[in-house]
């Protein structure tokens, strides 16, 4: 009901619940929209979990008071009792039986019950307190690395705004994107190709639906021949959420997606790309050319893209302002990287006592 949207109380989504703080919601609702559906107010510090569909058994942690829905089960923790980061945590470590008690033919599905009823070993408050912060301490300089990134990639945006779209002059050349950047397409291995876990002759394997948050968890076995990508190239999707558009990943990816690059080094500057491929017009183009009931499918767009491009000396001068911007970027996805892993070999160490610190 469109009264209840565009308010100013923060509304959250389960698909916003990913192992994470949150400090903002996608959705605002009105007072009219709290007081007559299922929303209620959530204290800041509560321990949030996923009880529906693709996210059921994900946690999050609330810095700021929000409201949920029924999809949600949200914990407020006794301080007297648990610290609720050691509380996520454990939570967090017990992701894969969470997600195992979830039941439910047409999508997977938990409830009230079976997470009031979830076991939990707490040691000693100042333990739990003590094996949170050092979690806590590797999870902040993630979340400082990101809204490094987040700050970087604003200004670079607004740079090619300003320089390429409210300073774009008539004497500009229009440009057929498809005669300067070339679109390698990926493929699709073989459910036979498909790995449990990371082999030593396997290679990451994306997919559409990893470009998000630019980690792949499928593995597939390495082969010969087979298209790849690095982590300065640029990934866009051309079937299914069409229009991502990601860098930062290394391995092989599905036929969804094209690697860009052009072999004109002036257009293949990382953070060019990125902003032009991200820009409103570009995107514009590829969502019109979508087809598709079941799945969109936008591959025709290619024969449409193209935009207006300043003089050679003004594409050089761009990419020295960005190209620093970009490569810190990139250095900071892998510090993230590094980060994970070592957060993810701690915590079922910590959890489980093998790894004490006090």
């Amino acid at each position: 009901i469109r009264e209840y949207y565009a308010g100013e109380i923060p509304w959250l989504n389960t698909k916003e619940i990913g192992f994470n703080r949150i400090t903002d919601t996608e959705v605002k609702i009105t007072e009219v929209g709290l007081n007559h559906s299922s929303a209620k107010w959530i204290e800041p510090n509560s321990v949030i979990v996923a009880m529906y569909g693709a996210t059921a058994g994900k946690i999050a942690i609330n810095k700021i008071p929000l409201t949920t829905n029924q999809a949600c089960c949200n914990l407020t923790i006794d301080e007297k009792i648990a610290d609720y980061n050691f509380v996520y945590y454990y939570l967090y470590d017990s992701y894969a039986e969470l997600e195992n008690l979830a039941s439910g033919a047409a999508q997977q599905n938990l409830n009230v019950g079976i997470i009031s009823d979830f076991p939990i070993s707490l040691p000693p408050l100042a333990e739990q307190r003590a094996i949170a912060g050092v979690l806590s301490s590797l999870d902040d300089k993630i979340d400082l690395l990101h809204r490094e990134n987040q700050t970087l990639e604003q200004i670079a945006e607004t740079l090619f705004r300003q320089w390429f779209v409210e300073e774009a002059s008539d004497d500009w050349e229009e440009i057929l994107l498809n005669d300067i950047y070339m679109f390698d397409k990926g493929f699709e291995p073989g459910s036979r190709n498909y790995l449990e876990n990371k082999e030593a002759d396997s290679i990451r394997f994306i997919r559409v639906g990893d470009m998000l948050d630019l980690k792949a968890s499928t593995y597939i076995k390495k082969e010969p021949g087979q298209i790849t990508c690095g982590k300065k190239d640029l990934l866009v999707s051309f079937d299914g959420t069409i229009g991502r558009v990601s860098f930062g990943i290394e391995g092989a990816y599905s036929s969804g997606i094209r690697k860009v690059y052009s072999l004109n080094p002036v257009y293949n500057s990382l953070g060019l790309k990125y902003l032009l491929f991200t820009s409103r017009d570009i995107q514009d183009v590829i969502k019109s050319h979508s087809s598709g009931t079941v799945i969109a499918h936008a591959g025709s767009s290619i024969d449409y893209l193209t935009f207006r491009f300043p003089k050679k000396n003004r594409l050089q001068e761009f990419n020295q302002i960005t190209d620093p911007m970009f490569f810190k970027i990139t250095k900071n996805l892998d510090q993230i990287e590094t980060l994970e892993k070592l957060r993810n070999n701690l915590l079922p160490k910590l959890i489980s006592g093998e790894v004490r610190v006090i």
